[in-house]
């Protein structure tokens, strides 16, 4: 692992680079600082997975609203956390055998590994001083609406959620992500910005980035029950390692495979999947793990196996589904999300 770069101003190029040709710029994982008319900061963080490059876009128009012939004009401090850049190179979430930058934020199981140890020299170096709030800028790969993610529920965090979209997850899993670390000191949020590229999911998070930057305080009042639908992370399924498997999507033969995942699978991204409703089909007894928040196996408490067709004992909302292998191999096919109870 390359050591931290650290500026206190930021590269003329950096404001139309690609992901791809992101390294030409910034050659190692780099914390950019801004002075703004303001402090505290506020903190954002892009590129934790290098295949999500919304959060890169979304900072070059921020970064160009504000450019000047000496710079910048910022209205607000700001701190800029550029991730993993060598896995934005090839466009990966992550290298072969790489820790996932959002698994080594404080808190992870980890935190002996060079990626954990230069998260956190950024914790140490942005929190020597107060923060305004802390965003963290993501992408899925399946067909999710954009939505925000927050893992303490207080009147500062729903505000956030309610600036992105009406709906918003609450996760206590996995450990070690970037908006748990941010819990003790400041508002903070994880925006997934829809897939990579998403125009009107960019549009909301510019929209809440330029808010943040102007704002002088959070509302003192409330939000209104009806302004935001919490929702949370009940469970999350993987498919066991030993498991061969592919989507019907794709169109191959699954003559071979243990296990076959319904077409349009993740069309059920945030809607409900009901008990019983078929979505794999598989030649194994159980060819998924599923885990609660705190890491406990309990695939059978959710899943049913009926002759090989693959379906669920109570209606669930999954959320996060993607249809890329690769990604499916280094995180899970989905989460499983119910009403927030509070």
């Amino acid at each position: 692992m390359d050591a931290l770069t650290i500026l206190n101003e930021l590269p003329d190029a950096f404001l139309t680079v690609s992901h791809h040709d992101l390294k030409k710029v910034f050659d190692t994982p780099t914390l950019v600082h801004i002075k703004g008319a303001k402090s505290p900061a506020l903190f954002v963080s892009i590129l934790l997975h290098g295949n999500e490059f919304s959060g890169l876009e979304i900072m070059q128009e921020i970064l160009k609203k504000y450019k000047t012939s000496n710079g910048y004009k910022l209205p607000r401090d700001l701190w800029l956390f550029v991730g993993n850049v060598d896995a934005a190179e090839l466009g990966l979430r992550a290298l072969d055998g790489q820790i996932d930058f959002n698994r080594a934020w404080p808190g992870t199981e980890n935190p002996d590994t060079d990626t954990a140890k230069l998260i956190q020299e950024v914790m140490d170096t942005i929190s020597k001083d107060s923060l305004f709030a802390s965003v963290d800028l993501h992408n899925n790969t399946g067909q999710n609406p954009h939505y925000g993610c927050i893992s303490v529920v207080n009147e500062d965090n729903k505000y956030l959620c309610t600036l992105f979209n009406h709906i918003a997850m609450v996760f206590t899993s996995p450990k070690g992500v970037s908006t748990m670390a941010f819990d003790e000191l400041c508002p903070a949020v994880t925006l997934e910005c829809s897939t990579p590229g998403n125009k009107p999911a960019k549009e909301k998070a510019f929209s809440l980035l330029d808010d943040l930057l102007h704002m002088d305080h959070f509302p003192t009042k409330p939000v209104p029950a009806h302004d935001l639908q919490l929702v949370t992370n009940s469970a999350t399924i993987k498919i066991n390692r030993d498991v061969t498997f592919c989507f019907e999507d794709e169109g191959n033969s699954s003559a071979d495979m243990d296990l076959t995942v319904v077409k349009n699978f993740d069309h059920h991204n945030f809607t409900l999947l009901e008990k019983n409703e078929v979505f794999a089909h598989t030649k194994v007894p159980k060819p998924f793990l599923v885990t609660s928040p705190d890491g406990e196996d309990i695939t059978d408490e959710i899943i049913q196996n009926k002759n090989g067709s693959i379906s669920l004992k109570k209606a669930l909302m999954p959320a996060m589904i993607t249809m890329d292998k690769n990604i499916v191999l280094q995180d899970c096919l989905c989460y499983l999300l119910e009403d927030y109870k509070g």
